[in-house]
């Protein structure tokens, strides 16, 4: 019992060094509220547009002295994923939501 307790720490250690990009791409369209809570977990940011929740995660590099950062955005519609990906998100037309990837 104590071996399980220890691997699952070191599973929750470990998978917390992995960096967002690298999370985001356990998601896939259809994937639900909890699959992305569960792969990235709480959003530093939350919004809601017409229909769609709006979930975006600040990128963050390890090394200090990177300038560039990478946001991602995750649009979910009835609780499921539509869209995810760098950049953020954008209205386009009167009743969509697309992201914008970031200018390199």
């Amino acid at each position: 019992m104590k071996y399980l307790v220890v691997a699952a720490l070191l599973a929750v250690a470990l998978s917390a060094c992995r960096t967002t990009g690298e999370k985001v791409t356990y998601l896939g369209p259809g994937s639900d509220r909890a699959d992305v809570l569960l792969a990235l977990g709480r959003p530093d940011a939350m919004r809601v547009v017409d229909d769609y929740q709006v979930y975006t995660y600040l990128g963050r590099h390890r090394k200090r002295r990177s300038l560039g950062h990478t946001d991602y955005t995750v649009i979910l519609k009835d609780g499921k994923v539509v869209e995810f990906g760098p950049g953020h998100a954008q209205r386009e037309g009167l009743h969509s939501l697309t992201i914008v990837p970031p200018v390199s």
